[in-house]
């Protein structure tokens, strides 16, 4: 599974400009899941503090997020994305894996 993830800056976050964006990007293809989560605490380091937002979405694969971000939604959705941010965001790729509790390592 892969994730494309977006972290949105606390001075620039516009609520309703994000729930137009998620509006779009809900519609790419392929789309298996989403997370969204809200900074409550930042509690180490410097590069993270001016963080409101954080937004996932999840893809069985790195195809299908590729093909998603090249599909006229994705382009959509990446077009309002850096106009309601004035292109004041971070994204990342990252592969996703999981595990269980019975999965750990003891």
């Amino acid at each position: 599974m892969h994730k494309l993830i977006i972290f949105f800056f606390r001075q620039d976050f516009n609520q309703q400009g994000w729930q137009k964006f998620m509006g779009l990007a809900e519609k790419m293809p392929g789309l298996r899941r989403e997370t969204v989560s809200d900074m409550d605490e930042f509690v180490f380091g410097n590069a993270g503090r001016g963080y409101a937002k954080i937004h996932e979405f999840y893809f069985d694969s790195r195809k299908a997020l590729n093909t998603a971000l090249q599909s006229k939604e994705g382009q959509v959705a990446g077009a309002w994305l850096q106009e309601f941010t004035s292109k004041h965001f971070t994204m990342i790729i990252a592969k996703h894996e999981e595990a269980l509790p019975e999965e750990f390592v003891q």
